[in-house]
């Protein structure tokens, strides 16, 4: 699922939707955080809030608003849909 289209859910703005298709250089801490959480590959986030400064970014994912750190985002490649 590797692709031109691909970026970091750090990037996506507010209201648009991707398709989590990897975990880029993640610790192993944040990696379970964020495997636990559902944040999978082939999983569907639309990108919902972000905070002032762009920190938090508040995701729907699998009917529930997740908060994530941008530098948590920065982990998640993701193809826009």
């Amino acid at each position: 699922m590797k692709g031109s289209q691909d970026k970091l859910l750090s990037s996506v703005k507010v209201g648009q939707r991707a398709m989590v298709s990897a975990l880029k250089s993640c610790p192993q801490d944040l990696l379970q955080k964020l495997i636990a959480m559902g944040v999978v590959a082939g999983s569907e986030v639309t990108v919902t809030q972000r905070g002032l400064f762009g920190s938090p970014i508040n995701i729907h994912l699998f009917g529930s608003v997740l908060s994530l750190r941008s530098s948590e985002a920065a982990h998640i490649q993701v193809q826009p849909l």
